[in-house]
C-alpha cells in the first residue's frame, strides 16, 4: 500500500529536453509510453489532491487514523481538533472518545457536524484511557495510528514526524520522546516545580524499568504521542482499561514489531490538563502492567 502526504512531482516528470530525448532515442531501455504514463499518473494525484483539500471530493483511502481519548477536556477540544484538522494530510481521520466526562465535553462533540472522516464515540461512565484507546482502535480504518492526548500538552504537528517513518517503512512503531527534545526532557513552559520534577523522575524509572523487561531502547515510556502500523496495533490482544495501557502497549510491540523508533517530540506541561496527569496511582498502574506483561503477554 503506497501513501504519501504530498506527491513529489520531481520525481515522476521529466525535465523537456529529458522527455525530447527519451521520445528520440532509440535506446530499447527508454519506454516513452511509460514516461507520459507517469506524467498522467502524478497531475492525477495533484488534482485529487487539490480537489479532497477543497473538499470537493471524499477521501477514498484513509491514511492516517488519529486517536483522541478525551475525559473532562472540554475547554481543549475545539483547539486539537482544529489543529489536527491544519496540520494532518487529507486522508486522515479523527476518532474522537468521549470517556464519561462530566463538563460538558459530550455535549460539544455531539454537536459537531457529521464528516466521514470523523468517527464520535460515547462511554456513559468513565472507564480508563486504555478503555477509551482500545474502543476507537475497532474503528479505525488507517494504514497508521496514531494516539494524540485530548489536550494541547503534545502538538499535534509533532505526530507528523513519527507518522512518517512509518509510511515510508522504516518502523513500525514510533514513540514522541519528550526527552530528546533540545534542552532536555519537559522542559518546555514547565511552572509545576518539584511536581514536574517528580514525575520526571518516576517516568524514567518506568522506561527503564519497561527497557529492562523489553529490550528495548526507550527514554520515554509514557509519551502521549505513539503511533504503530495499523495492521500491528489492530492485531494485538489489548486488556488494559487504565493507564496501564502504556506499559502493555510497549510490551507488546516490543516483541510484533521489527523496528520500534523514537523521535522528539514537543511538550508544555502548563497545558496538561488535569485528568492527564500522572501520580502516584498511575504511576502504581504503570509498574503493575509492566510486571504483569513483562513477557510479551
Amino acid at each position: 500500500m503506497t501513501t504519501t502526504f504530498q506527491p513529489s512531482v520531481e520525481k515522476f516528470l521529466a525535465a523537456p529536453e529529458e522527455l525530447d530525448q527519451a521520445l528520440t532515442t532509440s535506446d530499447d531501455a527508454v519506454n516513452p509510453d511509460e514516461i507520459l504514463q507517469r506524467i498522467d499518473d502524478t497531475l492525477g494525484l495533484i488534482a485529487e489532491a487539490n480537489q479532497i483539500a477543497c473538499g470537493a471530493s471524499p477521501v477514498k483511502q484513509i491514511d492516517v487514523s488519529v486517536i483522541v481519548p478525551i475525559h473532562n477536556c472540554r475547554e481543549y477540544i475545539p483547539e486539537v481538533i482544529d489543529r489536527i484538522d491544519e496540520v494532518m494530510p487529507p486522508a486522515t481521520e479523527t476518532i474522537l472518545v468521549d470517556d464519561g466526562s462530566v463538563d460538558g465535553s459530550w455535549h460539544y462533540l455531539r454537536g459537531l457536524p457529521e464528516r466521514s472522516n470523523r468517527t464520535i464515540l460515547h462511554r456513559r461512565r468513565h472507564h480508563g484511557r486504555g478503555s477509551a484507546i482500545r474502543m476507537a482502535l475497532r474503528h479505525t480504518r488507517g494504514h497508521v495510528v496514531a494516539i494524540q492526548d485530548a489536550d494541547m500538552a503534545y502538538d499535534p504537528a509533532d505526530l507528523l514526524g513519527a507518522i512518517w517513518p512509518i509510511l515510508e517503512e522504516q518502523a513500525e512503531v514510533v514513540y514522541g520522546s519528550r526527552s530528546m527534545r533540545r534542552g532536555g526532557s519537559h522542559s518546555n513552559n514547565l511552572r509545576g516545580g518539584l511536581s514536574n520534577r517528580m514525575r520526571r523522575i518516576v517516568n524514567r524509572c518506568l522506561t527503564t524499568c519497561s527497557n529492562l523487561t523489553t529490550g528495548l531502547h526507550l527514554s520515554d515510556l509514557e509519551t502521549g504521542h505513539k503511533v504503530f502500523l495499523g495492521d500491528l496495533i489492530r492485531s494485538l490482544p489489548l486488556t488494559e482499561t487504565g493507564s496501564g495501557i502504556d506499559a502493555e502497549i510497549t510490551a507488546k510491540v516490543a516483541r510484533a514489531a521489527n523496528t520500534v523508533m523514537e523521535v522528539p517530540t514537543h511538550y508544555s506541561a502548563d497545558l496538561r490538563a488535569p485528568e492527564y496527569a500522572r501520580n502516584a496511582r498511575t504511576a502504581m498502574t504503570t509498574l503493575r502492567s509492566l510486571i504483569a506483561h513483562r513477557n510479551g503477554n
